[in-house]
């Protein structure tokens, strides 16, 4: 069963994990991720966000997302590896951990198109990670992909 874990560092009662989590479980399923694909998912705010920019990426500036595929091995993960009791005491397994997302809650509020809402940015950072994830390059074919899946979300929810 494909996992996603949402943990928020910056509060604010606009953003609900249920729904992103949702969303992201969407993109995995539409992406055909294995059936035991697991991502991690941190909303941040600029500050954080700015010294993972500077620490991984050498830019010392806040930026809306940033997404750390398992293979680059960036940021140690926890759950790269888990323990399982096999009967006869602790075992440790591979899964299939395809990642980290971090996505800055106020970069998105930064850059919010007129006529639209917070929760629509965080969701359009939040599929343009996880295709990052998923070993998509910036360019047409990404953009494309991330404004389908977002107009497909937003078709599930209005239902």
């Amino acid at each position: 069963m494909k996992k996603v874990h949402i943990r928020s560092l910056k509060k604010n009662p606009e953003i609900k994990t249920v729904p992103l989590k949702l969303l992201a479980l969407l993109v995995l399923e539409l992406e055909k991720a294995s059936e035991d694909a697991e991502i991690d998912i941190t909303i941040v705010d600029n500050i954080y966000i700015q010294k993972l920019n500077k620490k991984y990426k050498k830019i010392d500036s806040p930026t809306d997302v940033l997404s750390f595929p398992i293979e680059i091995e960036t940021l140690p993960s926890e759950r790269s590896k888990r323990e399982v009791d096999v009967g006869t005491g602790l075992k440790t397994i591979p899964t299939k951990f395809l990642g980290d997302i971090y996505v800055s809650l106020d970069k998105a509020k930064e850059q919010i198109s007129p006529g639209e809402t917070l929760e629509l940015e965080v969701s359009r950072l939040l599929i343009h990670g996880i295709l990052h994830l998923l070993n998509y390059k910036h360019g047409k074919k990404m953009e494309e992909k991330q404004e389908n899946y977002l107009k497909k979300y937003q078709i599930l929810k209005s239902k």
